[in-house]
């Protein structure tokens, strides 16, 4: 059974029979409450990356910060609105930032779109009701890639960042001897991204091969 059919039968059977009354909760909790997207509006992430390749026992682990910068805000053509972010890095707190790259944000009313390297992502789409099933590859010429809300307006906080309010995304998780897969990112209210978790693997050779991403907000302004 291939990852994208194993994902969708694990998310339609997590919400078959949902029923859901997602009548004027649009108009009461817009899209922009929950992406700050003002101008020269910054977030700081700390990345733990986790690299794994067949030829190798041991991954390689590497740790670092990323900057994400709002450059320009603008209407589209479609009269929504779009913003052009800048990227940057850093190895630590003692680094200087270095450019990394742009990519860009659209705001509609009900979907939240993230285009970077030239790929188009569905991120969010709203409202934000539990039961709501979408493919963030609809965008694109990728799989597809179903993914459902969790754990709808719990707060959240961390060791740096917390949040009263908060909106959970994930994917139906595999995890067996020959593949991982998970993803899940946090939203909060007036934040933004608050936590983003991905791991893609498939045992090559004996050895394990992909990548495991955990990224989490640790300031704004």
């Amino acid at each position: 059974m291939n990852k994208t059919f194993a994902i969708i039968l694990v998310v339609l059977s997590l919400f078959s029979g949902c029923k859901k009354d997602a009548e004027g909760v649009t108009q009461s909790n817009p899209i922009k409450d929950w992406l700050p997207f003002g101008a020269k509006h910054q977030w700081v992430f700390d990345v733990d990356s986790i690299v794994f390749r067949r030829d190798k026992t041991l991954p390689d682990t590497i740790n670092f910060q990323i900057m994400e910068l709002v450059d320009t805000v603008f209407d589209d053509n479609a009269g929504e609105m779009a913003v052009r972010i800048k990227m940057l890095r850093r190895n630590d707190t003692s680094d200087y930032w270095k450019f990394s790259r742009m990519f860009y944000a659209k705001l509609g009313d009900e979907v939240y779109e993230r285009v970077d390297e030239n790929i188009r992502y569905l991120k969010l789409s709203f409202p934000p009701v539990e039961g709501t099933i979408w493919n963030i590859n609809s965008r694109n010429n990728l799989p597809p890639n179903m993914v459902y809300y969790q754990d709808m307006y719990e707060p959240y906080k961390n060791e740096f960042m917390a949040a009263d309010t908060s909106i959970t995304v994930v994917a139906g998780e595999i995890n067996n001897f020959l593949e991982q897969y998970r993803y899940k990112e946090i939203y909060g209210k007036g934040f933004g991204l608050l936590y983003a978790e991905k791991t893609e693997l498939l045992r090559q050779s004996g050895n394990w091969d992909g990548y495991k991403r955990i990224q989490k907000l640790v300031s704004t302004d």
